[in-house]
């Protein structure tokens, strides 16, 4: 859609200016101004070039289809902008072009391949709510670049290792736990065992001793039960990939901490000693001199910390993917951390150094069950299956009967949820609160779902699939205000897509589906189908709802959600 307009103009400006200039698809904002009853596309003079002279006028040569007409420059919030007038039967039959969505104008040179870190929660503990965030926007990031052409590695590397898998095998030896008592019920057994010693070892200091102890030899590999420990990680991904399809979440791999232990990183610690990155210690640490800060890497016990596993990781999958940027989706408290990451990378002189970045998100504020519990990510789902069930019932719109469908109920509750916290800008702390986030009004998840539904139902009600395929465009029966303000919203698509990328911002799409939203509810009411006499004018109107649809299903996938036909 757009592209065809960034292509269209990028050429006249070329041949108007005599260089070559290449709009950014997020620059461009197709609007309709309903006063004049006119299309236009506007975007920043700044994109133009130097050589644009803003009394220039953009001439249609001989035997060139119309799509553009004049431009007009205007200054708005102390900024110039470009005005295009556009061709209303071009632009209709633009937008309503059977091309997928997929399809967009990218150099397939300029494809990056990335990796995207995200989720990563620490195996043998229940998936708290607090990593919700980083799992629905590394999610959402991950989905908007492979829509946008690029190869992306969605790596979730799960907290294996460290101090407290001590503390973890210590208080299932105290429990006196067998793999059988495990196996039962491992995630809940395992995080019982975890806190019983951490308890244990506030009264019983030489405890503490002991968990590193075991820690110490788990790292060089000389424990007993490193077998056991591979079960412990097999059962938290099992939990873990079902709370992963109830949020539309996938991943390329999962990875681990522990890949990265003292024996596997020595080639690591021997090339930063010999570039006198490295500094030894008098108690045996091994510490990075920053610009601003001393940073240790190696404890005294010859443990190494996270930050030097972070580093092997880097490197490591640099090798495996070649990638161009790796993303890290963690919250904003461990800036200093990546950071540090960064910094290294540099002293190391890594080539793709600059295209690390860490992708910061805020807090979420008293996040828990109606009944004021600290809950994990399950009870918050499950409390928002229950909590649409009862609106569901109260609901005079509702079709089918609640308890029959409580697949349906737990998509509508984790889409409420989801958006809720892609509707927050991503550095925002904001506070968890029910009664927004499951109102059936209003900006909402669920709203998304139920205009989803209404399209679906129309089209089903008015056409076949094959039928709407074998539709021909006809332009000029869809010149009504509701249907050229649905077109415009439906070319913003993909500017809106890039815009989102460039910013990392899911709450940038998700405000255009509301907005998407919006035009399409008041066409459903001013463009009726069924009621419609004229034929063409009906087939027409089934057209533009079923290109609506294709754009607010493929907004919402790429929020993670899974648009319902039916609720």
């Amino acid at each position: 859609m757009a592209q065809v307009y960034r292509k269209l103009l990028s050429e006249r400006v070329a041949r108007l200016c005599g260089t070559n200039t290449q709009i950014p698809m997020a620059a461009l904002n197709f609007t309709f101004q309903k006063s004049s009853q006119m299309l236009e596309l506007h975007f920043s003079v700044q994109h133009l070039g130097k050589h644009f002279d803003k009394d220039s006028s953009f001439p249609n040569p001989a035997n060139e289809d119309v799509h553009l007409n004049n431009v007009t420059t205007e200054v708005r919030s102390g900024k110039k902008w470009a005005k295009v007038s556009l061709d209303k039967l071009k632009l209709i039959q633009t937008v309503l072009d059977r091309k997928p969505l997929s399809l967009i104008d990218v150099n397939t040179s300029d494809n990056t391949t990335m990796v995207v870190e995200f989720s990563s929660p620490n195996i043998a503990k229940p998936f708290h709510a607090g990593h919700l965030r980083s799992t629905i926007i590394g999610n959402f990031l991950s989905n908007l670049n492979e829509f946008l052409g690029n190869r992306v590695l969605r790596l979730n590397y799960l907290g294996d290792w460290g101090t407290q898998f001590g503390y973890l095998a210590l208080g299932v030896r105290l429990k006196g736990l067998s793999p059988e008592d495990v196996h039962k019920n491992p995630i809940k057994c395992l995080y019982d065992a975890y806190v019983h010693a951490y308890e244990a070892a506030k009264a019983e200091p030489k405890l503490h001793a002991t968990a590193m102890e075991i820690f110490s030899r788990m790292e060089h590999g000389t424990v007993d039960n490193l077998e056991q420990w591979q079960h412990y990680r097999a059962y938290t991904v099992k939990e873990l990939e079902e709370l992963y399809r109830r949020l539309g979440v996938r991943f390329t791999c999962y990875e681990w901490e522990s890949q990265y232990g003292v024996n596997k990183i020595a080639n690591l610690l021997e090339s930063m000693q010999t570039r006198g990155i490295l500094t030894d210690q008098t108690d045996g640490r091994k510490v990075v001199q920053l610009e601003h800060r001393t940073i240790p890497i190696v404890k005294s016990d010859g443990t190494g910390m996270y930050l030097l596993r972070d580093i092997a990781a880097l490197m490591d999958r640099h090798a495996r993917y070649s990638f161009q940027k790796c993303l890290y989706v963690v919250e904003n408290g461990q800036s200093d951390h990546f950071n540090s990451l960064n910094e290294i990378a540099h002293l190391l002189d890594l080539a793709y150094a600059p295209g690390i970045e860490h992708i910061k998100f805020g807090r979420i504020h008293g996040m828990s069950t109606r009944r004021g519990k600290v809950v994990f990510l399950k009870d918050i789902l499950h409390e928002a299956q229950q909590l649409v069930q009862e609106k569901q019932r109260e609901s005079p719109n509702t079709k089918t009967n609640p308890a029959d469908n409580p697949d349906v109920c737990d998509i509508l509750g984790t889409s409420a949820v989801i958006i809720n916290d892609l509707k927050q800008r991503r550095m925002k702390d904001y506070d968890f609160d029910w009664a927004k986030i499951l109102r059936m009004e209003g900006d909402s998840g669920i709203k998304l779902q139920y205009t989803h539904c209404r399209l679906a139902s129309l089209l089903r009600a008015q056409s076949s699939a094959e039928e709407i395929l074998n539709i021909d465009c006809d332009a000029g029966a869809l010149l009504e205000p509701e249907a050229l303000e649905m077109v415009c919203q439906l070319a913003n698509f993909q500017p809106i897509c890039y815009q989102a990328q460039e910013a990392a911002e899911a709450c940038i799409l998700v405000s255009y589906l509301f907005r998407l939203c919006k035009s399409i509810n008041q066409a459903l009411k001013a463009l009726p189908v069924k009621q419609e006499d004229d034929r063409n004018k009906r087939q027409q109107r089934i057209l533009l709802f079923s290109k609506s649809k294709l754009v607010l299903h493929t907004g919402m996938e790429l929020l993670g959600l899974r648009p319902l036909e039916e609720m």
